[in-house]
């Protein structure tokens, strides 16, 4: 008997039977690698979740603080700087245009400006706010103080710029924490997840805001300098003195004037009657003699 045909079908059905046990496991181990992969992905979406809302993580911090190091090495110092000028002026309005030019000498900007007038119409008091390159805020002082007379000027500063590398360090960080929670929206597969990631996304993108309008505060504030200047006229009080002490001055002069004259006057008059007191006195002489013999004759014939 021939067994030639039957070791064949024994082996096709064995192969047959080998390939089936391998695809079940085959399918089995995908089915079961495919749920560990969810599995994970939802891990990382929890994970993601849950992480704190600075945005700040170990590696993130690790990377923002080297960073920071390299900012601070090769950037500038960063000053806000600060300060006021008190003037005094008769004429106020001059006084403000001389000091609107030394600012657009330097390129500067006026911020506010506030005036007051007199009972004439006339400028009596000016406040200015003025914005100033941070690099000519001293010649800019000096020359405005050298526009009237100076009676008050103040002036600060303060260095910012261990802040201006915090910020900018955080601003970075914040960025790459917001785009691994977009990341993670984006393999977002229930409601639940959506809500809480969004929610996520919402708070760390408000920070990240906040960190942006700070920065930008800085940068205006370390670029430009704030000098307020106040112009206004000789105060009252000080005029009433000067009047006064000019009307006395002026009084004492008059007297004397009126007192030379006065003796002017008098000596005037003296010499007018010197003439006649003498002739009066030649005269009364011998009238006195004759006076008295005639009352001494009577006497002596009694």
């Amino acid at each position: 008997m021939d067994t030639t045909p039957r070791r064949t079908a024994l082996l096709l059905a064995a192969l047959v039977t080998a390939l089936a046990v391998t695809g079940c496991s085959g399918s089995g181990d995908s089915g079961r690698s495919e749920s560990g992969g969810e599995s994970e992905a939802r891990a990382g979406l929890a994970d993601a979740a849950s992480e704190p809302a600075d945005g700040l993580a170990a590696p993130v911090a690790d990377d923002a603080a080297g960073d920071a190091g390299k900012v601070a090495t090769a950037q500038q110092p960063a000053v806000i700087a600060t300060g006021t000028v008190s003037l005094e002026a008769k004429d106020v309005a001059r006084a403000r245009l001389a000091v609107r030019k030394v600012v657009d000498a330097h390129q500067g900007r006026l911020g506010e400006q506030e005036t007051t007038t007199g009972d004439e119409g006339e400028l009596s008091t000016v406040r200015m706010v003025l914005r100033v390159p941070s690099d000519h805020f001293d010649a800019v002082v000096a020359e405005v103080e050298r526009v009237a007379t100076p009676t008050g000027t103040t002036t600060s500063s303060e260095d910012v710029s261990a802040e201006v590398v915090d910020v900018a360090a955080r601003i970075r960080a914040q960025r790459k924490s917001v785009s691994r929670i977009e990341t993670l929206l984006a393999r977002a597969e229930t409601i639940e997840q959506i809500v809480a990631i969004e929610s996520q996304l919402a708070s760390r993108q408000a920070d990240l805001d906040a960190l942006e309008s700070r920065q930008q505060w800085l940068a205006d504030q370390t670029g430009m300098s704030t000098l307020s200047v106040y112009i206004e006229q000789p105060s009252g009080r000080d005029d009433h003195q000067d009047d006064e002490a000019d009307d006395f001055l002026s009084g004492l002069a008059n007297g004397w004037d009126a007192f030379v004259d006065g003796a002017r006057a008098v000596l005037v008059v003296v010499g007018f009657l010197v003439p006649w007191l003498v002739l009066l006195a030649l005269l009364a002489v011998p009238l006195r003699l004759v006076l008295r013999r005639r009352t001494r004759g009577p006497a002596r014939t009694a």
